[in-house]
């Protein structure tokens, strides 16, 4: 008969997010009948080694099949093809689990194989399962083969010296050495044992009731507990223990002829192993089978059968060992199945060891130390499970990849469940070095698939020998880069982007396989059971939660991608991949979520806020390229800047886009700000741009030039949108404006594209703010001078634009700049823009020359303006002719332009001197009641000038000159007149004008206190910011005086001239001569009109006749005081005779 497999493919994995997955290795075994009844076999057990697959069967055969080399595609799946059919030699067809071939011990280091066939050991040689030792050593009534030393097999074992193992048969354990020979070392009383697991020197064993420890040097045991709890209470009756030895016994002998097949050990050609040669060898006849042993190790003491504990197979037990014949005669037999046992070592000093009651109830496994001692928490397993293997911890260190002794350590046990009523075989998976709360939660399934799902036989769990390496090709398709097509790309070349593919999927092609080496068989298949790469759970997770609608639409289960990133939360990276993968799964979690949002926002919902900030938090988290982001959205999807190579992201971030593109109808979002597409996208993605502004610098962002312009574009664009509808105003802080003035006095990369965007929504200030953020000056004021000429700015945050341009001239040092917004602001509000031209605080400074012709040039009607800051400001004296002519050329100009102007001027005099007294005078009569036009206030500055402060102090103002131009218009100016009179010395004409053009009596007689200088002033002869001069002598003002004295006595009014005289009199009569008053004064007055000048007169005379009197004696009393000196000095002095000198001196 000729066998055939086909190599299955690639298939989705039964539990899509569990940590293992299913891959299929061989499928369609042709497994054949049974002689005995023509059922059909199952696979008994399955082993590979360096490409070779070798199933054994329940019809006594051994499957062999090889591997082909794969030549080009290293994620192609691994093809076998059948090689040859053993039918290993035995003696006595055995049944139940003893049935066909129950062990295929691969020794790779030996290169030999041990096959248990119906109860006989027999050996081969590796690959081609030729008969080993010439074909001349086998083992009859042999119950189990394994025990080979964990430690010996991690290390790689010692192929010099051979490979030992432990041979179970029923009465006792027979430890040999199989390397070139096979060699005996020691027999161990030990019946019945049905499983072993060793390290070193010390082994677990099961013999069908329960576990030990046995130390196989020393032959100590350390008996552990039952396997079944019912053993004790349950105990078996003894005429059924002891049915299936016996027939295991018989058909075992070496006397049964008709099962044995020692001519058909192939049924090819195949290369003899290397037949023994040593004479010490097992030889056909020989009574002890095994060869002698010099071994350099002994126990302390002789291992004698009355030096160690009793014989740990019991009478009732020992006979009974795991693996019986189902040829039972009793009923109980039959329903009541044997539990199997379970050794297998997580770490090299623990045992793992399973217990229970009844195959189809809960099981316990329990680790056991070298000590004998249970440690750690237990495990719990939905049913007694048949087979178990652990993978991950430290018992990959007996696989191929050394970087998986840092993985998770999992314990995969065959077991049986029920779901949905129906019983199913599964694996259960779960956690075995994790804290006992964590075991339940990581506990899984994964179902099988077998013809008969109540039964489990031909279906269990077997590490391979060795490990392999397969393809996940949904790592690539996840993660390998690609660029990601935008219609702004359009000239792309396909040459280079064909060249960056290939590369992209080299680098990870470095990820793209998995080690594997725990077998699945069941039925006629054999699968992996390998890790489920953490990528494809994670993808699968992803991918479930977006449903596809009946209409072609999709939905997004937010809860499930949630689910996503709280299970990878805190999940540290320990390799590349991991990095990787966990960066990729919050990326792809963080684009659903927010393409929720734009789903949710296209159809006019308003989510909740959770909803919000999840999406916002995951965007955060994921650092997925924001450009990528921005493309669901219009209008931000036009700020997106690509650059030559364009945007290169996962393939599977790539996919997702691609579908969120096609779910998302850019009509259907209604681009309003106070709606769903403001509160679901524009508030979350304001918030993820400033999170990514802070990153700016780090370089840690690739692409990081078009990446950030398209941030701060996009920002400025959701910002102006939020902003739009706000009132208009400066900014109020924590406002939108506020974050958007923010935004921009910071700089932006994107200042092309912010000048289009603040010219397209009319925000001209943000303009001004993003060209100041640039020290681009000129464009500052010219954004600007366009706000303060008209143009609509929508933010309306130039409040007091023209102070914000003098003071931003103040701090320029371009002197052309402020030369020429000075002198547009200049014209534009006069009083402020010649600030700039004489603020000495300017970094920009003008002479005062320069600047008084550059406004002549540019701003005529600042001229007048920037000559009274000089003159009353600053009292630049030299400054006051400009200034006066610029008065005198307005108010004349006016007066012979205007009749009306005249008959004010006019009109003003009339009323004035038609007051009563008490009356103000008349400078302040003229402010007070000021005609609201420009040349009226000058005419008032002009009074100022020529009548007072520095104009009185300087000189330099040339008065004939004045006084010609006034001339014509002395009757209307009549101020002006008494002022240059006055400068002139004319005081007669000055009182005059003063007394009888005017009827000013008090400004007359400050006239006469002052000689003349500062009337007309607003100090009214206080000091104007300069030095006062020296004031008059008294004679100067008694000679005043007398002039207006001479006034007041023509006036008109009999009543008003008694008054004023009188009142002159008594106030500054000691400025007045008596006899001359007297003279002057009309006779017909009365004494009592002068009775007050008289009276200070005369007592004036007498106190100045009594002050000489005092005077005169005074002085005589100081006479006489000196006279007094001169006498006691003349009275002290000695006389002297002076004549000799006198004489000597004249001769």
């Amino acid at each position: 008969m000729e066998a055939t497999g086909t190599q299955a493919a690639h298939t989705p994995p039964d539990t899509p997010t569990g940590p293992y997955v299913l891959r299929e290795l061989i499928r369609d075994i042709p497994l054949g009948v049974h002689e005995e009844d023509g059922s059909r076999a199952y696979i008994t057990c399955v082993d590979t080694w360096n490409g070779n697959l070798y199933i054994g069967t329940s019809a006594g055969e051994v499957l062999h099949y090889v591997s082909l080399p794969v030549e080009d595609d290293d994620n192609a799946p691994t093809q076998y093809i059948f090689a040859t059919k053993l039918e290993p030699v035995f003696n006595t067809h055995q049944e139940g689990e003893d049935r066909g071939v129950k062990k295929l011990l691969l020794l790779p280091h030996a290169q030999k194989a041990c096959i248990l066939c119906n109860g006989t050991l027999t050996f081969y040689t590796l690959p081609e399962l030729s008969p080993a030792f010439g074909g001349k050593i086998k083992q009859p009534g042999c119950l189990w083969v394994g025990g080979i030393d964990a430690m010996e097999h991690n290390w790689g074992g010692n192929a010099a010296y051979g490979t030992v193992i432990v041979i179970c048969l029923k009465q006792k354990l027979r430890l040999i050495r199989i390397g070139h020979e096979a060699r005996k070392i020691r027999d161990i009383d030990f019946s019945g044992v049905c499983a072993i697991q060793r390290s070193q020197d010390l082994a677990c064993v099961a013999d069908g009731q329960g576990y030990s420890l046995l130390d196989v040097v020393n032959q100590r045991k350390n008996e552990l507990f039952p396997i079944t709890s019912l053993s004790a209470s349950e105990g078996p009756e003894p005429e059924p223990r002891t049915l299936p030895p016996k027939m295991r016994e018989a058909s075992r002998s070496f006397s049964s002829p008709s099962p044995i097949r020692l001519g058909r050990g192939h049924e090819r050609n195949v290369s003899m192993g290397a037949e023994p040669k040593n004479n010490d060898h097992l030889q056909p006849g020989s009574s002890s089978r095994w060869p002698a042993r010099n071994s350099s190790r002994q126990p302390d003491a002789p291992a004698q059968p009355s030096s160690r504990e009793p014989s740990p197979t019991k009478p009732e037990s020992g006979d009974a060992p795991a693996p019986v014949s189902t040829e039972v005669q009793r009923e109980p037999e039959v329903q009541t199945r044997r539990l199997p046992p379970n050794i297998v070592s997580p770490t090299a000093n623990e045992f793992l060891l399973t217990t229970g009651t009844k195959m189809d109830e809960p099981g316990v496994g329990m680790f056991v130390n070298l000590e004998g001692d249970v440690v750690r928490g237990t495990l719990e397993f939905s049913t007694y499970p048949t087979s178990l293997v652990l993978d991950g911890g430290q018992a990959t260190a007996e696989g191929d990849s050394p970087e998986q002794t840092a993985q998770e350590g999992w314990a995969l046990a065959l077991v049986k469940r029920t779901v949905d009523g129906k019983a199913s075989v599964a694996i259960e998976i779960q956690r075995w070095d994790a804290e006992p709360g964590e075991v339940q939660k990581s506990k899984q399934w994964l179902p099988i698939a077998t013809n008969e799902a109540a039964d489990d036989s031909g279906v269990g769990l077997r590490r391979a020998s060795t490990s392999v390496q397969l393809s996940v090709p949904e790592v690539s398709t996840s993660l390998r880069l690609r660029r990601l097509p935008l219609h702004k790309v359009t000239d792309v070349n396909l040459d280079s982007e064909a060249k960056r593919n290939q590369e992209e999927d080299k680098f990870v092609s470095r990820f793209t396989h998995i080690p594997a080496n725990t077998l699945l068989y069941h039925d006629d298949k054999i699968a992996w059971v390998v890790r489920h790469a953490l990528i494809a759970r994670l993808e699968e997770q992803l991918n479930f939660a977006v449903d596809r609608t009946p209409d072609g639409g999709a939905t997004i289960d937010v809860s499930a991608i949630q689910r996503v990133i709280n299970g990878i939360r805190g999940q540290e990276s320990t390799s590349e991949l991991d990095f990787l993968t966990l960066t990729y799964a919050r990326q792809k979690a963080s684009l659903l979520l927010f393409g929720n949002l734009v789903l949710q926002t296209a159809a006019g919902i308003v989510l909740y806020e959770r909803d919000k900030r999840s999406a916002e938090e995951a965007l955060v988290a994921g650092e997925i390229d924001p450009r990528t982001i921005l493309s669901l959205v219009p209008p931000l999807a036009d700020e997106v800047v690509v650059g030559e190579q364009g945007i290169w992201i996962s393939q599977g971030l790539r996919d997702t886009i691609h579908l969120l593109h096609e779910n998302i109808d850019p009509e259907k979002l209604v681009q309003d700000p106070k709606g769903a597409y403001g509160d679901n996208l524009l508030q979350p993605i304001k918030r993820y741009l400033f999170a990514w502004r802070k990153k700016k610098g780090f370089g840690s962002v690739a692409d990081e030039t078009h990446v950030f312009r398209t941030v701060d574009a996009a920002l400025l664009h959701v910002l102006l949108l939020l902003d739009r509808n706000s009132p208009r105003g400066p900014a109020t802080p924590g406002s939108i404006r506020a974050e958007l003035n923010d935004v921009v006095d910071r700089s932006v990369d994107c200042f092309e594209r912010a000048v289009e965007l603040f010219e397209q929504y009319q925000r001209l200030y943000l303009l001004s703010r993003l060209y100041q953020s640039r020290k681009l000056t000129s464009q500052v004021l010219a954004t600007w001078k366009r706000i303060l000429e008209g143009e609509h700015d929508a933010g309306g945050e130039l409040i007091e634009g023209e102070q914000d341009v003098r003071k931003y001239l103040a701090k320029l040092r371009d002197p052309t700049l402020v030369q020429e917004y000075g002198a547009w602001l200049a014209t534009r509000n006069p009083k402020l823009g010649v600030q700039i031209f004489a603020d000495d605080s300017s970094r920009v400074k003008f002479q005062p020359q320069e600047a008084v012709a550059i406004l002549k040039e540019k701003a005529p009607g600042a001229v007048k303006d920037y000559l009274e800051h000089l003159v009353f400001g600053k009292h630049h004296g030299q400054y006051v002719n400009d200034l006066i002519a610029y008065y005198l050329d307005t108010v004349l100009s006016e007066l012979e332009r205007s009749d009306a102007a005249q008959r004010t001027l006019l009109q003003s005099y009339e009323t004035y001197r038609a007051l009563h007294p008490p009356k103000p005078t008349y400078r302040q009569f003229i402010t007070d009641n000021a005609v609201p036009e420009e040349w009226w206030h000058n005419r008032l500055r002009l009074l100022q000038l020529i009548g007072g402060g520095a104009a009185a102090e300087d000189k330099s103002y040339d008065v004939h000159s004045l006084g010609q131009r006034l001339a014509p218009y002395s009757n209307e100016l009549v101020p002006e007149m008494i002022i240059l009179n006055a400068r002139e010395g004319k005081h007669g004409e000055a009182l005059r004008l003063l007394v009888h053009g005017l009827g000013d009596y008090d400004t007359a007689i400050r006239y006469c206190l002052l000689g003349g200088s500062r009337i007309f002033h607003p100090g009214m002869g206080m000091s104007s910011g300069g030095s006062q001069g020296e004031s008059p002598t008294k004679e100067q003002q008694a000679l005043l005086f007398d002039i207006l004295l001479h006034e007041f006595l023509r006036l008109e009014d009999s009543s008003e001239r008694l008054e004023r005289t009188a009142e002159l009199l008594e106030r500054f009569g000691p400025w007045f001569d008596v006899a001359t008053v007297l003279e002057v004064v009309p006779e017909d007055w009365s004494v009592e009109m002068l009775g007050g000048f008289l009276v200070q007169a005369l007592r004036r005379l007498v106190g100045e006749r009594r002050e000489t009197g005092v005077v005169k004696g005074l002085r005589g009393v100081e006479n006489l005081r000196w006279a007094g000196v001169w006498g006691e000095k003349v009275g002290s002095a000695r006389g002297r005779v002076v004549r000799a000198e006198i004489e000597g001196e004249a001769g």
